[in-house]
């Protein structure tokens, strides 16, 4: 699938367009002096092709400009796409619209409105170029994600920044991003083709088969353990029949009488379990804690009663002994009134009088009606405490029955467990016994479950061939090779330094390296600007012409940012004009002589593969002026139109 750029497409607030046209399969260069918008190209292209992060530079583009288009052509068709800047201060953006058809016409700016997104942008295009499921799983020891290939990453390929082309640092696209030479180096080998189109289908294939193995050899194994022992395994199995019943003890016999007495023991039935019911249970304890309570008031008013009785025997002692005081009081004669008081034991006068005899007859009177009341009451009482001694010895009868029967249910419970654990201990005896049965048969070289393995195994043996890492390094050193001769014969075209060695792509450190006989020199070490210039072309030309070669699912094109400022610095180009012939006579055969591999590999793999140039020079010949896409943007003509900006 060949995606190559057909226009860019650029709307000013009213809507009005400024549109560049490319040439599918050829080199288009755009030139001009600096602050034109050259380099904004390469941004634009990256934006529309899905990235969300606006990259777009500050300045005259970003205020004039309300929407960026791109027309690709992919085969005969095309595909346009369109997205509006970020609103105010955002730094990204990833709605989008996309369209496809033939022959397509930039839809006026008032119809252009959302209809996709950046994820599905990137995944349409990858699907459109034909990027297949694939896989990066990282070695065991290394903690990074498993990664895989998809259109974001194609996009590492096909720009050339001004920053980048001639830097001896970096040699791929947004390389110096964090994370992101790590991911260069996981998915580089998939889009050279050293990794299979169906990886990820072969892998899962194999873990799925492995999965199914495993099973089957856990069933092989049980097999094994429940049938291989044969006579000891029925032997053993007949002692635990002994030991819960199922077999008499003493029995013995040959190994067929064996298994016919195991197989015997699959008809056993349980014993019946009865049934208690627990609710009887609970009735029968609410029963007795409601008799123990009544015996409890019981208890409580006998005490009751015989500590009244007591404290009426007190009474009654203590009142005899009054009674018997006062009746002295027979000793004292009345008084007349006005009469010296005296003391009836030495007649002594007395100041305070003597109680009158009346009075402490009356005491005594009192005190003897008490004495005969409580007397009286003695008898009732000691009646009132035997009726409840009585009651209190029934009542213990009624809470032992209840307590009899609690008992009884509880027993009746504990043999209904002890049945339910013998049957349960038979029960298991008998799911090993019928285990071991179903199990138990010689296994020969031709049963079915062997064979499943052996086919399951050299299965997993082939997937795993298809599958190798080694094969897979063996593949990637063998496209090196190939991609390194493209290299060699180029640098060789370019008069680059270390031109009579190798030339070779280093992915492990995504550098370039010259093959010296007395050692390797990589890009960083390598001098001049020159060197590192060719260097970037030589290697992103020989990777699109393997990608084109293998028809690997990259888009078909490169945009080249300033490559000839390393000859041709800016602050030059003010007086100079884009005027090679005025460069001295080196720097005007390099630069010629890049031009001229440039147009020769376009030429060579016409019409697959397309290369826009931007940048100061302009070489008037003829081929260079062909290739021109617009006047060179000086007096005033540049990306953006000059009445956009009056306006």
């Amino acid at each position: 699938m060949t995606l190559q750029i057909k226009e860019i497409i650029l709307y000013n607030q009213e809507g009005e367009i400024r549109s560049i046209e490319f040439q599918p399969g050829k080199v288009n260069i755009i030139t001009g002096k600096s602050k034109t918008g050259k380099s904004a190209i390469i941004e634009i292209v990256e934006y529309c092709l899905g990235r969300s992060e606006f990259l777009i530079p500050e300045g005259v583009i970003r205020k004039t400009v309300a929407m960026y288009a791109i027309k690709l052509h992919l085969n005969d068709e095309e595909i346009f796409i369109a997205k509006a800047p970020p609103e105010g201060q955002g730094q990204s953006q990833s709605g989008a619209y996309i369209e496809l058809g033939k022959d397509i016409t930039p839809p006026p700016l008032t119809s252009i409105k959302p209809n996709s997104n950046e994820h599905s942008i990137v995944e349409f295009l990858g699907n459109s170029i034909g990027i297949s499921p694939n896989k990066h799983v990282p070695k065991m020891a290394e903690s990074r994600d498993s990664l895989e290939g998809n259109f974001k990453h194609a996009r590492l390929f096909l720009f050339q920044k001004q920053s980048v082309i001639a830097d001896e640092s970096v040699l791929f696209h947004r390389q110096k991003e964090p994370f992101m030479p790590q991911a260069i180096k996981d998915v580089l080998p998939y889009f050279l083709g050293a990794v299979r189109e169906d990886y990820i289908k072969l892998e899962n294939e194999l873990r799925k088969t492995k999965r199914e193995l495993k099973l089957l050899k856990k069933q092989q194994l049980e097999a094994e353990m429940l049938s291989g022992s044969g006579t000891v395994k029925a032997q053993n199995l007949l002692q635990e029949a002994v030991q819960v019943g199922l077999v008499e003890e003493g029995f013995e016999g040959s190994e067929e009488e064996v298994i016919t007495r195991l197989k015997a023991c699959l008809s056993f039935k349980p014993s019946n379990i009865p049934g208690i019911e627990t609710d009887g249970i609970e009735s029968l304890r609410e029963e007795r804690s409601k008799h123990i309570n009544e015996l409890n008031v019981i208890d409580e008013q006998i005490k009751a009663a015989e500590s009244y009785a007591n404290e009426a025997s007190g009474y009654s002692i203590q009142a005899n002994e009054q009674r018997l005081r006062l009746e002295s009081i027979a000793l004292f004669e009345e008084v007349e009134d006005g009469s010296t008081c005296r003391c009836p034991f030495c007649s002594a006068e007395i100041d305070s009088e003597i109680p009158h005899l009346s009075n402490m007859n009356d005491s005594l009177q009192r005190l003897q009606t008490n004495l005969q009341a409580v007397v009286k009451e003695r008898p009732k009482l000691r009646t009132y405490i035997e009726s409840l001694e009585s009651e209190k010895a029934e009542k213990l009868k009624v809470v032992k029955a209840v307590s009899s029967s609690i008992e009884t249910l509880i027993y009746e419970q504990e043999v209904a467990r002890e049945i339910e654990d013998i049957n349960r201990r038979i029960s298991r005896v008998i799911g090993r016994i019928s285990l071991f049965l179903e199990n138990y048969r010689e296994i020969e070289e031709d049963d079915e479950l062997l064979v499943s393995i052996s086919e399951k195994e050299s299965h997993i043996e082939y997937l795993e061939e298809l599958l190798d890492k080694e094969n897979k390094e063996e593949i990637l050193t063998s496209i090196l090779s190939r991609i390194s001769k493209y290299m060699t014969d180029w640098a060789q075209e370019l008069e680059l330094e270390h031109s009579n060695a190798p030339y070779r792509l280093d992915i492990k450190n995504l550098t370039v390296v010259a093959d010296q006989e007395e050692r390797p020199i990589p890009l960083n070490r390598m001098g001049s600007g020159e060197n590192w210039l060719g260097c970037h072309l030589i290697s992103h030309l020989a990777l699109h012409k393997y990608f084109i070669q293998k028809n690997r699912p990259v888009p078909s094109f490169l945009i080249l940012d300033q490559p000839t400022q390393v000859y041709f610095p800016p602050e030059i180009d003010e007086d100079l004009e884009g005027d090679v012939e005025k460069l001295k006579d080196e720097d005007r055969k390099a630069v010629k002589m890049m031009f001229r591999v440039l147009f020769s590999v376009c030429e060579e793999l016409y019409p697959d593969l397309q290369i826009i140039v931007l940048d100061h020079a302009n070489l008037q010949e003829e081929e260079f002026q062909d290739a021109l896409v617009e006047k060179p943007w000086r007096n005033g003509r540049a990306l953006i139109p000059n009445d956009w900006i009056k306006n």
